[in-house]
């Protein structure tokens, strides 16, 4: 660039020694009359006026409409998508306040987080061959990159909007970012603070009224905590299970959550969310994931003795949120649904735990294994079967409301049981046993079915990992009549004897989990040691 020359005056204001040049700038092109005979007036009758810069670039603010204003949906038809939403979807993000999230209230204070609620309900209530859902997620989208972008829109209303988005949405990873950053721009993350500190000063004497909250601030400030654990309970599933880089970590006792129950405005589904906080926050993310995801520091007896203290730990975590639960008188009707959603957090973090410590002892091949890391995977199998006991011996209490879930929530069901497919090959069972695994996929699979209805629609890309279940119980079944056709009908044989037996276990390894999830244990194989020092002393010799 050229010599800028000598630096102007601007109002006739500024000292040539006292002017600091900050590199060039725009003037608008147009100025308001009035307001700049205002600004010059008040820079000469001044002796040190005010320096402002002016960057020549606005953000555009375009207001945003729901979609009944925008024609695209009915005043009945969001209605009927409003009231799917809070049928099940709620269940899976338990954020909101049902004496005031109803739709009438939603739709005064934010059309973004109506539109959000209205496209997942409309994606749950979707019809085959209908293309609403698909208009409605795509004008969503739109209109999120301009929440993103002004700040003048960053409220409560649209962090919970866009951590809607995040659940349903491709883009998971980076929607929930930006959520996290407008959240933390609005300090939703002081809030729990706040409201323990409101908690404890109700129960001691002479405080006056003056320094008492109102009900609407505390309402307010339970809102804001509830959403804030949402996002950070969001940010840790997809860290521990989809590789994101790690977001916030609470410094703090997640255990302190649990005080929050016993607030005034506190509703049943705060029992779901704050036990999924204990759980993300203190024993998954902070316990399992980090210590065994550091590598070369913890040697095999080290991770085994982690092994057993964690799993004291899930134990301690699941007993005292059943007695919570048991003992909650106001959530007698929807206790049963709350009790499966627990264990199914119990089985997969156990599954969790056993199978990233065998990853952190660095062993795959089954065959080479050490007793310890044997028992280890017996426990990580144990799990996986215990989960497919949960949630299909009693279908009505999980798999029901599985048409309300997330991406992930499809995922985890299907890993688990592809995973227990798998070592039920590395690991020789009895014949009793592959039937009943073949009996409890096909009852999953009808179940599933039938939950998402006759149209096979479900939220986000549910329908593939279904179709990757479908696939492999059909496998599996093959598998299992053509080798009880011609071997023992007590004990199955080995599998590995077959010559193809690697290509057989590669094939339970879809491409889901490979690119879209971070889920351990589908790397096991089996390779028996005698033929590895075969081709050991065969390389030597050559």
């Amino acid at each position: 660039m050229s010599d800028p020359g000598p630096m102007p005056t601007f109002l006739g204001a500024a000292d040539a020694n006292d002017y600091h040049y900050r590199g060039p700038r725009c003037i608008p092109a147009h100025r308001n009359g009035s307001i700049f005979r205002q600004l010059q007036t008040t820079a000469l009758s001044s002796p040190h006026p005010a320096r402002q810069r002016r960057s020549g670039f606005d953000i555009r603010e375009e207001p945003i409409s729901d979609f009944i204003s925008k024609g695209l949906m009915t005043m009945d038809q969001a209605m009927s998508c409003f009231r799917t939403f809070f049928q099940g979807c709620d269940r899976y993000i338990p954020i909101f306040d049902p004496e005031l999230d109803n739709f009438a209230s939603v739709r005064a204070r934010s059309s973004i987080l109506l539109n959000a609620i209205c496209t997942v309900g409309s994606r749950v209530e979707t019809k085959s061959g209908s293309q609403i859902s698909d208009l409605l997620h795509a004008e969503l989208k739109r209109w999120i990159n301009v929440v993103i972008q002004n700040k003048t829109l960053n409220c409560l209303e649209s962090i919970q909007a866009l951590l809607i988005v995040a659940c349903y949405s491709a883009e998971r990873s980076l929607l929930l970012s930006f959520a996290t950053r407008m959240a933390l721009d609005l300090g939703l993350d002081e809030a729990f603070e706040e409201l323990i500190q409101r908690l404890t000063m109700k129960g001691i004497e002479g405080i006056s009224e003056s320094h008492m909250a109102t009900d609407e601030e505390d309402r307010s400030l339970m809102r804001k905590s509830r959403t804030w654990f949402g996002l950070l309970v969001l940010d840790h599933i997809f860290h521990v299970d989809g590789g994101k880089p790690p977001g916030i970590r609470m410094t703090g006792n997640a255990h302190r959550c649990r005080i929050l129950l016993r607030h005034h405005t506190s509703t049943i589904l705060d029992l779901r969310l704050f036990s999924q906080v204990e759980m993300s926050l203190h024993l998954l993310a902070a316990k399992i994931n980090d210590t065994l995801d550091t590598k070369g520091t913890l040697d095999r007896p080290d991770i085994a003795e982690f092994v057993r203290e964690a799993k004291v730990d899930l134990d301690l975590w699941f007993d005292d949120w059943l007695r919570i639960i048991e003992s909650s008188i106001a959530a007698e009707q929807e206790r049963p649904f709350l009790l499966a959603a627990l264990r199914v957090q119990k089985c997969w973090a156990e599954l969790i735990l056993h199978c990233k410590a065998l990853l952190s002892m660095g062993v795959e091949n089954v065959a080479a294994m050490s007793p310890v890391e044997h028992n280890i995977l017996l426990l990580a199998k144990s799990s996986a079967r215990q989960h497919l006991r949960v949630i299909s011996t009693e279908p009505d209490l999980y798999l029901a409301k599985l048409k309300y879930a997330m991406d992930f929530v499809w995922a985890k069901c299907a890993f688990c049981f592809l995973l227990l497919l798998k070592l039920s090959r590395l690991l020789p069972e009895r014949r009793e046993e592959h039937q009943e695994l073949l009996d409890h996929g096909n009852r999953l699979l009808d179940e599933l079915t039938r939950s998402v209805g006759s149209s096979g629609e479900t939220t986000g890309n549910g329908s593939i990992y279904m179709q990757i279940l479908r696939l492999s119980i059909e496998k599996y079944g093959r598998i299992f009549q053509e080798r009880e056709a011609g071997g023992d009908p007590v004990v199955m044989a080995p599998f590995w004897e077959s010559f193809d037996a690697q290509a057989d276990l590669q094939s339970f390894v879809p491409e889901q989990f490979v690119r879209e999830w971070d889920f351990p244990g589908l790397n096991l194989f089996y390779f028996p040691t005698a033929w590895q020092d075969f081709f050991g002393d065969f390389s030597l010799a050559v």
